[in-house]
């Protein structure tokens, strides 16, 4: 509609400059466009020698060239006379002029809002010495968390060693990635708030910088009609702004899977305390409130064996959009496995010994191991069975052999 109009304005432009103008143009015009074009003395005479030209033509054949410009007209819709041509030029000019400018001041609040992000992503802005200068900001929580050794240009981490490679190319993750923080009913709170506000504001903002622009377009504009085409279009974007605000937070919840702002909210909402991996994956596979909490009943259990077994034991988020239950695709993994004896192993591998070894030892808080959440690294075991292998026999505390003397006299006599 605004494209529409503004061809519009420029149509009714030419056809007025085309009625107010005839074949010979006022010196003080010719003057304005020959400096305007920076035109040298050759191609003014040039000019008056096509003019001249043109005129005798006229004089010769009349007929001739009315018919000729009859069919350029038709064929290419374009002024008859160079002086037309030149005054279309400068409405041309006049209409990008205004368009630039309009860019350069979207460009410049553009770039004032990058400015303030930065800002605020990297911590509290510094205050500003007598020079204009800024001084040393505060600095920001990250900078004190791992890796401890940063770049001071770039702020990445040391590169990895051999052995942290090797444990990427064989999947295993680090320490920090299996270390997980119990979330809090205040966090739980913050990032339903932070998802709303961050989905309102996604659909808020381009419609308040559109309503900006038309008003700034608007005071500029002399012609009534256009004034009121555009007061039209305000009227109607601050319709469709009230509609948003009105949006109950279920719809702003969205779907699970819709993106949000993870960078954003991790750093301005949660601070630093939750990193925007941790946020996204919480929020889809725990926290929406489209999720299914309620007990598996017999009929969906039975119903994900067959579908579970008919992808073969992969794919779980196709297994989890046929099951149709609202249940994610880990809810799906973790049923199955509790529920299917094939999952469950019985003679224990060298390397699973190892592996088990080695979750205990990054895993373990004091004298608490976590065998459930362990039990989600090691395929076909469950927590009981890492149980049984831990304490009876891989624990390297364990003592094994005849007992001594001593332990058969305690044995015996507790009290000794």
């Amino acid at each position: 509609m605004e494209l529409e109009a503004e061809r519009e304005k420029i149509r009714r432009e030419i056809e007025e400059l085309e009625r107010s103008f005839g074949p010979v143009i006022p010196s003080d015009r010719i003057g304005a466009v020959d400096s305007s074009l920076e035109s040298g003395s050759e191609e003014e005479d040039d000019l008056e020698e096509d003019e001249s030209d043109t005129q005798l033509e006229m004089e010769v054949d009349p007929v001739g060239e009315k018919d000729d410009s009859e069919e350029d007209e038709e064929e290419v819709n374009l002024p008859q006379t160079p002086e037309t041509c030149l005054q279309m030029n400068l409405v041309y000019q006049e209409v990008i002029q205004e368009k630039i400018e309009e860019i350069n001041k979207l460009l410049a609040q553009n770039k004032k809002q990058q400015e303030k992000l930065t800002w605020e992503l990297a911590g509290t802005k510094g205050m500003k010495s007598s020079d204009g200068k800024s001084l040393p900001a505060n600095m920001f929580l990250g900078h004190f968390m791992k890796p401890y050794f940063k770049d001071k240009t770039s702020g990445f981490g040391p590169p990895a060693n051999d052995d942290a490679r090797e444990k990427a190319r064989q999947g295993i993750k680090s320490f920090e990635e299996l270390i997980t923080t119990k979330w809090k009913n205040r966090e739980k709170l913050l990032l339903h708030q932070a998802i709303v506000s961050d989905r309102l504001q996604h659909l808020l903002q381009p419609k308040l910088f559109k309503v900006d622009y038309l008003n700034e377009k608007r005071e500029k504009s002399k012609d009534e009609m256009e004034k009121q085409i555009l007061a039209k279009q305000i009227q109607e974007t601050e319709r469709e702004i009230n509609e948003i605000n009105m949006l109950p937070e279920e719809a702003l919840l969205g779907n699970r899977h819709d993106e949000h702002d993870w960078d954003k909210i991790a750093n301005i909402n949660f601070e630093g305390t939750r990193n925007a991996k941790e946020l996204r994956k919480y929020w889809q596979n725990c926290e929406h409130p489209n999720i299914n909490k309620k007990e598996w009943s017999e009929e969906e259990i039975e119903k994900l064996k067959e579908i579970a077994v008919r992808h073969g034991g992969l794919h779980w988020e196709v297994v989890a959009q046929e099951l149709g239950t609202q249940r994610t695709a880990f809810q799906c993994l973790q049923k199955f496995q509790s529920y299917n004896k094939d999952f469950k192993r019985s003679e224990w591998s060298p390397e699973e010994d190892q592996m088990l070894r080695q979750l205990v030892q990054e895993m373990r808080v004091g004298n608490h191991i976590p065998y459930r959440k362990m039990a989600y690294y090691m395929e076909g075991r469950d927590s009981a069975q890492l149980i049984y292998r831990w304490t009876k026999r891989v624990d390297p505390n364990l003592k094994r052999g005849a007992w001594t003397p001593k332990e058969d006299a305690v044995s015996k006599d507790p009290y000794l």
